[in-house]
């Protein structure tokens, strides 16, 4: 994920000038009929960039007046069916009481604001994970914890179809092919296109060694899941969750596969910023320490079967690894990001996956360095 003090210079969607800047505002108040006040970049990441605003009274849209809005501009080939979707899921999930931002409109043309785009409430709060100071980040971070895995359980009690999840177009579809099948199934599809494309022959072994064991794993309840819940996505005010951002990914499918991906994301997202979050003694005994506590308070809430979790970590940690290498190999905008994200991409950030990945599936796996 980009921080937000990169966010200003990404593209003509995301501004780098103040003109620019200025002309976006300008390009959003003529969209909305409205005076649109405290307009400012929020966060960007490698498929969106946020802004917060407020809008004024008499619009055209029935917005709340004077209160905190979000922005949110799609990026990449597949920008537009990308907000689409999220847009339809934020819909059902609010729908259903569960805490996400209320959606408001989403734009689909690019031609009003430079990119497709999300308007949606603003969250209290901020980020489960903060990047300013250690002893801050560790205060909100261990004090919000509890409700941030229990939250998960409550998502995986959710049935995909009473919810409307389950009726969507998948999130995971390589190629657009094979959307009526198994989560499951697309992903080792989607697995296996980028091993022959990228070429990524390194990760092919990891990939048998997931296609032999998927028989073991295949069926179970299906449940609704994120696909990307970690501790950026997790708004909390205070030490109460405020609600849930990102659901671009959102899948239905079973619950294991959404654990161990956080499980995974926990273990293995290493940060050149703030520098106890790097590949270090320091970060690597974060990432243990809450890994450890993620999985046994939601097998505490709500059992788990460790093979089946071991599994899915493994594939988990495959699936991100085939994204990442394919960025370096063909692009970022390849796995539809855009081009600047593989600048994130970097050395320490693939061995550490790596490692966790040939942890769990019992395979080498050595990414290329360069």
């Amino acid at each position: 994920m980009f921080s937000v003090a990169t966010a200003t210079a990404l593209a003509l969607s995301c501004p780098a000038t103040m003109a620019e800047f200025s002309e976006v505002q300008r390009r959003l108040a003529e969209c909305l009929g409205a005076a649109v006040d405290h307009f400012r970049v929020l966060a960007s990441g490698w498929e969106t960039t946020v802004f917060e605003f407020a809008a004024g009274a008499a619009g055209r849209l029935e917005l709340p007046p004077r209160r905190p809005l979000v922005l949110r501009f799609y990026h990449g080939p597949d920008a537009a069916p990308k907000g689409r979707r999220e847009h339809r899921v934020l819909q059902l999930l609010h729908a259903t009481g569960f805490p996400v931002p209320i959606p408001y409109l989403f734009e689909s043309d690019p031609g009003l604001l430079g990119a497709p785009f999300l308007i949606m409430q603003r969250l209290e709060g901020g980020p489960l994970l903060r990047l300013g100071s250690f002893p801050n980040a560790l205060k909100t971070f261990t004090l919000a914890f509890i409700p941030f895995v229990r939250l998960h359980t409550r998502l995986h009690q959710l049935n995909p179809a009473a919810a409307g999840i389950a009726g969507l177009a998948p999130a995971f579809s390589p190629n657009g092919d094979g959307a009526a099948s198994p989560l499951l199934e697309r992903m080792l599809a989607a697995i296996a296109s980028r091993v022959e494309r990228g070429p990524l022959p390194w990760l092919a072994p990891a990939l048998q060694w997931a296609r032999t064991e998927s028989v073991k794993f295949c069926g179970g309840a299906p449940s609704v899941l994120h696909m990307d819940y970690h501790p950026l996505n997790v708004l909390v005010a205070g030490a109460r969750i405020s609600g849930i951002i990102d659901w671009v990914s959102a899948e239905s499918g079973d619950r294991h596969l959404d654990a161990a991906t956080t499980s995974a994301i926990l273990s293995c997202h290493a940060m050149e910023n703030p520098p106890w979050l790097r590949d270090n003694l320091a970060g690597n005994s974060l990432r243990r320490l809450y890994n450890g506590l993620y999985v046994a308070l939601y097998h505490a809430l709500m059992p788990l079967e460790f093979a089946r979790l071991r599994y899915y970590q493994g594939l988990a940690s495959i699936y991100r690894l085939s994204t990442l290498g394919m960025m370096r190999s063909r692009g970022a905008e390849s796995v539809g990001y855009r081009a600047e994200a593989v600048n994130e991409v970097t050395a320490p950030v693939l061995q550490l996956l790596a490692r966790y990945a040939a942890r769990k599936c019992g395979v080498p796996i050595v990414p290329p360095r360069a």
